[in-house]
């Protein structure tokens, strides 16, 4: 597999971090960056000398010599973003959520099968985080009955950013879907149903319209329960908290750091050097690898990916209907 990576990158955020994971790596290069804001522009080709800066998207889906597009922008774009990817054949990096409503995951799927040699990833990263993987080895799926993941987001400000301005903006998808991944990851199994509660209190008058606090309880086949919650609104350092109990051990992930109990209650602690952001990056070159080589496995499955987004469809059905759904997989 003889291919050189030419990369695009679209949105100049968190499009930053995935600008750096893939020049970093093996035989791939970003060489457009598009960003819309006028007023970083400037910045950005003075930062950025050997990059293409430009204002519109459309010059990087024209462009025939890019075979990578990282989709960074605003939640609201990702879906008509993939949908020109696949059209001009780039292979796809889209931060998550991949699209906000199950009429959109369709249509990707349906695309994705006309298509198949071009690969998708969504980045979430809480799978190559060292920590995390390291609990899935220390666990067996087996015996685990319940799990309780709580993503807090610790950073407030920015649900009034552009989430207040985007009208189907979700809080599952935008948070949430993180610490469901987490769940599913670890038991590697999906629930069959969820049923989901939510308020604004924390953001009350605020220009964020939306819940700002979701708890979601999925049940997993074999009676395993798993509680999340995405917590944007509260008081809180930007974390994951974890407590994962199964038969004779329970694994605990606090602020106060990272213990293992054992039938006696003792506890031992678990280092790591958690949130472990230098990982980050690990996914995207997962996906290159995968582009050079296609026998090499995938962190995650495109079938997983949709899954996910079937999940978290559902939980904000469960939120609109005020009631248990049943989740019907694609």
């Amino acid at each position: 597999y003889k291919m050189k990576i030419n990369a695009a990158v679209i949105g100049s955020g968190i499009g930053i971090k995935h600008l750096e994971a893939i020049n970093k790596y093996k035989k791939s290069k970003v060489s457009v960056l598009c960003e819309k804001d006028k007023s970083k522009i400037s910045f950005l080709k003075k930062k950025y000398t050997d990059i293409k800066i430009v204002s519109t998207e459309n010059a990087i889906f024209q462009d025939k010599s890019i075979n990578l597009v990282s989709i960074a922008s605003y939640d609201n774009y990702h879906f008509s973003q993939i949908l020109k990817c696949i059209k001009y054949n780039k292979n796809i990096i889209v931060e998550k959520p991949m699209c906000l409503t199950l009429p959109q995951l369709k249509k990707i799927i349906f695309l994705t099968k006309k298509k198949p040699k071009i690969q998708i990833t969504s980045n979430l990263v809480l799978r190559v985080n060292s920590l995390f993987s390291t609990l899935k080895k220390k666990i067996d799926p087996k015996k685990v009955f319940y799990i309780e993941a709580d993503y807090m987001w610790g950073r407030i400000h920015k649900l009034y950013e552009w989430r207040s301005k985007v009208k189907n903006y979700s809080l599952t998808l935008g948070a949430g879907i993180h610490v469901i991944d987490l769940a599913m990851w670890l038991l590697n199994n999906k629930p069959i149903s969820v049923q989901a509660h939510g308020n604004n209190l924390g953001s009350k008058n605020s220009k964020f319209k939306k819940l700002s606090f979701i708890l979601y309880v999925l049940k997993f086949p074999k009676n395993i329960i798993v509680k999340v919650s995405a917590n944007a609104a509260g008081q809180y350092n930007h974390f994951h908290e974890l407590r994962i109990f199964q038969k004779g051990k329970t694994i605990v992930h606090s602020l106060k750091g990272t213990f293992v109990f054992d039938r006696k209650n003792k506890e031992t602690a678990i280092q790591s050097n958690y949130p472990d952001k230098e990982s980050r990056g690990k996914l995207i070159h997962n996906f290159i690898d995968i582009l050079l080589d296609r026998k090499k496995k995938p962190i995650i499955s495109l079938q997983e990916q949709i899954d996910l987004m079937t999940v978290c469809f559902a939980a904000d059905q469960s939120l609109k209907n005020k009631k248990e759904i049943n989740i019907r997989y694609l």
